[in-house]
């Protein structure tokens, strides 16, 4: 378990509701569809002396057919298209139907899962999961093991308890085939700190794996994937012994005294982590597993510092996963460095995750749903994504993954430094394995800039003397961009009087920030992760009379698509 594994919960409780799936369709009582018997130019006059409440809302491309408008509340729709039927130009007539993607799932919280699909920080898993939804995959989630949940039963296959401590593994009978999670609830006397059972494995399996489209409760990234629980991880954290054992297990190498696993994992999720070098028996765990063809992703860490310190992750032939909020940038606790590779949505601020858990404090009590925060949640994003990866294209390597991930993974909306290549994107690295038509984006910084130099109006010493004192200047930009700076370097004698703005091409109000001075020379800088092509108008807005100044330059830069 990380160190510092955040852990607000907002519990809900478990809903079993059972209901059709697949494309579901209702008709729109405000809404019709006409066709006549030939193709009629002029509908809206023809009906009009009969029906004046009705409007024509458009032509289809078949010239016989039209969609009518009929006014909201109209109790008697039956007995309306029964009379327009009767109409000697009218061939029938039929309700318009509302349909909705079949692949959106109906799962009850899924409008609270904005890690699968926001713009921000989402990973853009529904549009993968058009593609495949993980069926075929294998994912082991190595940590406290698994609980009874309806939303991850009918996905588990059977795993192994690991643990080789009597007094973590709580269940008193050492290393066994039951990865049942014991809780890993702890007292100050016990471990150093007092906490109650996280159910750590099965909210880390939920991320990944999730049933979805069942009615209840949150979807997972990979939902046509399997899980392995293997319980590595119990009260007062785990052995990495015990972890790298898990790790060749999972692989579908063989461990003394234990049962075969007869379902070697495609990807290998490490949401674990302590201080300390990579030890030798780790690493050579990680390579039995890769070499075994299975990918291991790791949590970066919870300490905010660099990754580097921190183990598993800073081992070699790893997926090291960051955490980003809900904005995209990178979540106050997430370790960072060069040993990063990708980030994910691990939750910051009000915001977590939202996936399974155990209602009880200690012992399980009955299944449930929480939001935690931490690289912890990052990480099964990434191996979900991997999941999918595989099922698209089982022959997939190792390398070739890993490659992948990073060459379509999404720029950061928000500040990230160190947290390597970008926000996974499921959609482009599924396309990425699969050979579908992805393109490779190119974003190369443009610059925009005002020529010359223009003079400010000053301020009149009247009521109305804003209206001499504001200065608009255009900047006009030819491309949709990201990481937008504007920089406005202008002269003036008191810069305490001017205040500048920017409106961006959708009329969005956005206020400069004085950077620095020097005389009476000064900079105003804005940024902004995203912006449209078109006008940016800039506004200096002098305040008091009196003094006059210029504006020397405006330069806006952006990362545009080549």
């Amino acid at each position: 378990m990380q160190n510092t594994m955040k852990s607000s919960r907002k519990l809900l409780c478990a809903a079993l509701v059972i209901a059709a799936t697949g494309l579901s369709a209702t008709s729109n009582a405000g809404q019709l569809i006409i066709t006549t018997k030939h193709g009629e130019s002029q509908l809206a006059d023809r009906l009009i002396a009969d029906f004046p409440t009705l409007t024509v809302k458009r032509q289809m491309l078949d010239a016989r057919r039209w969609v009518i408008n009929v006014p909201d509340g109209d109790a008697k729709l039956n007995n309306l298209i029964t009379r327009l039927q009767e109409l000697p130009f009218i061939d029938y007539v039929e309700n318009d139907i509302r349909v909705y993607a079949s692949l959106v799932p109906n799962d009850t919280y899924y409008s609270q899962q904005w890690a699968l699909f926001e713009d921000a920080a989402g990973i853009n898993a529904q549009a993968a999961q058009d593609i495949t939804t993980g069926s075929g995959a294998v994912i082991a989630v190595v940590d406290t093991g698994y609980i009874d949940h309806p939303d991850l039963d009918a996905n588990r296959l059977p795993g192994y308890d690991m643990i080789s401590t009597a007094n973590t593994a709580r269940d008193g009978d050492g290393r066994d085939d039951d990865a049942r999670d014991e809780g890993d609830y702890s007292t100050y006397w016990m471990c150093g700190y007092a906490s109650d059972s996280s159910w750590h494995g099965s909210h880390v399996a939920g991320i990944a794996a999730a049933i979805n489209d069942n009615a209840t409760g949150i979807s997972g990234v990979a939902p046509g994937a399997k899980f392995v629980p293997v319980r590595a991880l119990g009260a007062c954290g785990g052995y990495l012994s015990d972890i790298a054992d898990a790790v060749i297990w999972a692989s579908g190498a063989a461990v003394s005294g234990t049962t075969a696993n007869n379902n070697p994992a495609d990807v290998i999720n490490l949401s674990l982590g302590g201080a300390g070098t990579c030890s030798t028996y780790m690493q050579d765990a990680v390579n039995e597993a890769v070499n075994a063809g299975a990918v291991v992703v790791v949590a970066a860490g919870n300490e905010n510092v660099n990754a580097s310190g921190s183990t598993p992750a800073n081992c070699n032939n790893v997926i090291t996963v960051a955490a980003v909020g809900r904005d995209g940038a990178r979540a106050s606790y997430s370790n960072y460095g060069d040993i990063v590779d990708i980030a994910a949505p691990g939750g910051s601020g009000n915001y977590g995750i939202l996936s399974t858990i155990d209602s009880g404090t200690r012992a399980s009590t009955g299944a449930t749903y929480a939001e935690y925060q931490g690289t912890s949640m990052a990480t099964p994003h990434v191996a979900g994504v991997v999941a999918l990866m595989r099922s698209a294209n089982p022959n997939a390597t190792v390398t070739e993954i890993t490659d992948a991930l990073q060459a379509t993974a999404r720029a950061f909306p928000g500040t990230c430094s160190g947290c390597g290549a970008g926000i996974v994107d499921a959609e482009a690295a599924v396309n990425y394995v699969s050979g579908g038509t992805t393109p490779v984006e190119t974003w190369e910084t443009v610059s925009y800039r005002t020529s010359g130099v223009t003079v400010l109006a000053d301020a009149r010493s009247t009521p109305r003397r804003n209206i001499d004192g504001v200065t608009n200047v255009n900047i006009t930009t030819n491309n949709d961009g990201q990481n937008i700076e504007l920089v406005v370097i202008i002269d003036h004698p008191n810069h305490s009087e001017l205040s500048v703005v920017a409106q961006t091409p959708d009329n969005t109000q956005m206020a400069l920030t004085r950077m620095g001075q020097n005389g009476t020379t000064a900079v105003y800088r804005m940024t902004s992760a995203t912006a449209s092509a078109g006008i940016w108008t800039l506004t200096v807005i002098d305040s008091v009379a009196g003094n006059r100044g210029a504006m020397i330059r405006a330069t806006l830069q952006q990362e545009e698509l080549q």
